[in-house]
């Protein structure tokens, strides 16, 4: 028989550790902000573009006021998916724990970052994977922002301002690029130009020359990484180190970049690119973070389990624009 996983084995405490526990590198709920929800599923009212529309305005005595039509509305749907993990930490781990450390503390950390970086997958998914609407173009050969000859990124990214402004109404107020784009972008002779009789004193552009250069309010360098071996092997126990061009992890963000609008207080009546659903079933005072721990005496140990339910929508796809292999 199964274990009980009753809601008497709610941990407040390590709820709490969970609930502060989140990697600096992921960006997925930055660009899908959570929004809790009462319920596992429900809609969400979209309205299109009728505060752009130019209606005839002028009216003749005793005429009657024109009549616009009604508003343009749609309700895209949400399911807030249950993501959980669980581990077990055994009795003899316990009895020879030697380091000190709070096992159960890091296992709640663990748990917790690898539910992270799954959302951090399906976010870049959501924008550059197949069948996404999000507006991308994949670029080649010279046109690679890592090809200093010929390519112009800052070019590239004011045609893609332009086209987000009329797709939304909205400035682009973000550029998110990947590390491997990042390098690359600080080096660049079309940027590098723009500082040097002003403050170079690293020799590469820094991050806020970045965003003064693509006119951004924040420039963000998305390093999340994960371990694409298959589970239960480890690439960095079964690699033989062959020099500094090793790699042994893979970045999530892959050599993408996107310039887009994102919400600094995303909310009702604004231009949203996409939001994250969370609905807060059993933890509503942790934000939806749930945490149980029990026993399992067939193992002989106790289990640590972490749940989040929520959902990744995308609500104005043109909000952002995309490019994928940036470079080389």
């Amino acid at each position: 028989m199964a274990a009980d996983i009753s809601f008497l084995g709610l941990d407040q405490p390590l709820q709490s550790i969970s609930v502060a526990y989140e990697n600096g590198s992921f960006f997925g709920e930055k660009i899908f902000p959570p929004v809790p929800v009462p319920y596992q599923t429900g809609r969400v009212p979209r309205f299109w573009f009728e505060k752009f529309r130019l209606y005839e305005t002028r009216r003749a005595r005793l005429a009657e006021s024109n009549e616009i039509a009604p508003w343009t509305l749609d309700m895209p749907s949400f399911y807030c998916r249950d993501h959980s993990l669980k581990d077990a930490i055994a009795d003899e781990d316990r009895s020879n724990n030697q380091l000190g450390a709070d096992l159960e503390v890091n296992t709640t950390e663990n748990l917790t970052e690898a539910i992270l970086l799954e959302l951090e997958n399906s976010a870049q998914t959501k924008i550059f994977g197949s069948g996404s609407a999000v507006p991308t173009t994949t670029l080649s050969g010279t046109s690679q922002w890592s090809d200093y000859t010929n390519s112009d990124p800052v070019a590239a990214i004011e045609t893609a301002r332009i086209q987000v402004k009329q797709a939304t109404g909205a400035m682009p107020n973000v550029m998110a690029v990947s590390l491997p784009v990042y390098v690359i972008l600080r080096q660049h002779p079309r940027i590098i130009d723009r500082f040097k009789y002003t403050d170079l004193s690293q020799g590469m552009a820094t991050i806020g020359q970045l965003a003064k250069v693509f006119d951004v309010d924040q420039f963000w360098v998305m390093d999340a990484e994960y371990d694409a071996s298959p589970e239960g092997t480890s690439t960095m126990g079964t690699q033989t180190y062959t020099g500094p061009n090793q790699s042994l992890l893979t970045f999530v963000w892959a050599k993408n970049a996107f310039l887009g609008y994102i919400p600094p207080d995303p909310g009702k009546l604004k231009v949203v690119f996409g939001f994250q659903p969370r609905w807060l079933f059993g933890a509503p005072e942790m934000g939806g973070t749930l945490v149980k721990r029990y026993r399992e005496e067939k193992k002989t140990a106790d289990v640590i389990e972490v749940h989040r339910y929520h959902d990744l929508v995308v609500l104005v796809p043109g909000a952002v624009y995309g490019w994928i292999n940036a470079v080389a």
